[in-house]
């Protein structure tokens, strides 16, 4: 009798696991749907440089001014200065000057823009230094002028703005949050640190599960990013 019973239990076991092998696809959980291809925004900045302004592998925070958000955009760029230099940062700033008296004169703004590169990047040295980057800061920086409408549209912004703007892009180059009106730096400058270390803790998952799949082949492990500098109150803009 006990013999049956196994046999019995058995026999349901079986029937169960082919089943569930046998279902049709539609009782089966859905694959999510895969993510739309990135959209990649290019455009020259003041150097005549073609850049990528959302550059895959880093965070990349991109700030809109023109000339009536002038002293906000300077106070979010300094809210910044302590991750300036970093492998996982970048900043991107794309003046808007459609129907401005600047593009009577685009060469004179280009020139002005350039020299106010210069002048910056001897400030930012010492950040750059202190996040282990000896590189000279200027090379770095990136201001775009978008006199005739050819980025800012692209970007979400058809039209002009008196108020500091900014997207933040994440590590895959997809937009993960849009400011149409920055006017707390401290807020900006927490938010952007967030962003860097939820991008370096998922960077450290990748390099971790990318050397258990290698194993032995893995010669050198990654090194890890590195720490984010101490929280320190950023500027207020007028």
């Amino acid at each position: 009798m006990k013999r049956l019973s196994e046999i019995a239990i058995t026999s349901l076991l079986v029937v169960t696991a082919l089943c569930a092998l046998t279902l049709p696809a539609a009782a089966q959980a859905p694959a999510p749907p895969p993510l739309p291809p990135v959209k990649k925004f290019k455009a020259a900045d003041a150097d005549n440089h073609n850049i990528l302004i959302n550059k895959p592998g880093q965070i990349t925070l991109l700030l809109g001014t023109n000339q009536d958000s002038q002293d906000a955009a300077r106070a979010a760029g300094q809210a910044v200065y302590p991750f300036r230099g970093r492998a996982d940062f970048d900043l991107v700033v794309v003046v808007d000057l459609r129907d401005s008296i600047a593009s009577w004169a685009p060469s004179i703004v280009l020139a002005e823009m350039r020299s106010n590169l210069d002048k910056e990047a001897i400030g930012l040295k010492p950040y750059f230094l202190q996040n282990g980057n000896k590189s000279n800061p200027r090379n770095s920086s990136h201001v775009i002028a978008d006199f005739t409408g050819t980025i800012c549209p692209d970007l979400g912004w058809p039209k002009h703005s008196d108020d500091l703007r900014g997207i933040l892009f994440g590590g895959d180059g997809r937009e993960i949050k849009r400011w149409e009106k920055i006017e707390d730096m401290t807020q900006l400058q927490a938010e952007v640190r967030a962003a860097i270390e939820a991008f370096d803790k998922a960077t450290v998952v990748k390099a971790n599960a990318a050397a258990k799949t290698q194993g032995s082949k893995l010669t050198q492990p990654p090194s890890p990013p590195r720490p984010l500098p101490p929280v320190t109150p950023p500027p207020k803009s007028n």
